[in-house]
């Protein structure tokens, strides 16, 4: 694996051309107060918004081709679906993903809030056409599109979830061109940071009731054929981390492979570089998409699991915060 002190994280951001999503005037949905830009663009002196208003993907710099696997992964950002901006915070992650040999490739969707729409119509329009998009162009790259997970935060957590587990869900616009005439391809793998909006008690703010007692959104569709899922969450995360328990628990439940990291002070963010590190990496290892290591754990039984998360789940009720991972 090449050593990320090579790898200038202060300034790793996506460098290549802006591929933009729609065909130019065939944008669904555009409404005039939206951009597509990140918080760090949008803050820039002399911004134009008028020149910034096409969701886009956007390369990464590639691998050491010492290191570099046919894997690809798509970076969503959160922002609470009124902008993009985690890409600071993503830096030490992208840089462990690179060194582990990942491509990676960012995905700027359309914000603020769309008006009169749901929160995330826009952005799932753009998801899902970034998702056909880079898949139709993959294999021209020397990847593999059976290998393209996404690394997600909050909002971009809740797209990535639907991304992930909606994605045999109805089409959110009639096509644009024959592209979207193809199936939706699905995502291979996630690792998905406090997913927001999950929850019923929650599903455009923060959790009324801390989660307690609320369900599961029913827009997720969970199967057989939802890809694996690696959740991190805070327990002190207003964005209640008992979405991740109950979605967590789906997954298992249908057999998928779903892995389980709470933090039990933690608020909402992104996680830190080292457990990044030690728990998505082995998460990439166990799934095939990475070589697995030797040593690398298998996790407890399923039922151990179960039991672990509800002990979890009791002790926050009661003011106990502590954490649980659960590489399983």
């Amino acid at each position: 694996m090449k050593d990320n002190a090579s790898i200038d994280i202060s300034t790793l951001a996506p460098c290549g051309p802006k591929i933009p999503l729609w065909p130019e005037g065939r944008m669904p949905d555009a409404q005039p107060h939206q951009i597509a830009a990140t918080t760090e663009e949008a803050a820039a002196p002399g911004f134009d918004p008028d020149a910034a208003r096409a969701p886009h993907l956007q390369w990464y710099p590639a691998p050491d081709p010492a290191v570099a696997t046919d894997a690809c992964c798509i970076v969503i950002s959160g922002g609470g679906y009124d902008c993009c901006c985690d890409l600071p915070a993503y830096r030490p992650l992208v840089a462990e993903l690179l060194g582990a040999g990942i491509h990676c490739v960012n995905l700027t969707y359309r914000t603020p809030r769309p008006k009169g729409l749901t929160i995330y119509r826009t952005a799932w329009e753009d998801g899902r056409r970034a998702v056909r998009l880079l898949q139709a162009e993959l294999a021209a790259r020397g990847l593999d599109p059976a290998k393209t997970g996404a690394l997600s935060c909050s909002a971009g957590s809740h797209l990535s979830l639907l991304l992930a587990l909606s994605s045999r869900s109805a089409d959110t616009c009639p096509p644009v061109d024959a592209l979207d005439e193809t199936p939706q391809p699905p995502l291979a793998w996630l690792l998905a940071m406090c997913p927001a909006y999950v929850l019923s008690d929650g599903l455009e703010g923060p959790n009324e009731q801390k989660g307690e007692g609320a369900a599961v959104d029913p827009l997720f569709a969970v199967d057989e054929a939802s890809c694996p899922v690696c959740f991190f969450h805070g327990g002190a995360d207003p964005y209640s981390p008992l979405a991740s328990t109950q979605l967590w628990r789906r997954l298992q439940g249908r057999g998928v492979h779903a892995e389980l990291h709470l933090d039990g002070a933690r608020g909402h963010g992104p996680v830190g570089p080292e457990p990044f590190r030690r728990n998505a990496l082995g998460f990439l290892r166990r799934i095939g998409i990475l070589t697995p290591q030797s040593g690398d754990p298998n996790g407890p039984f399923p039922a151990e699991a179960l039991a672990a998360v509800e002990a979890w789940e009791e002790d926050r009720r009661r003011g106990v915060p502590r954490d649980l991972h659960l590489p399983f």
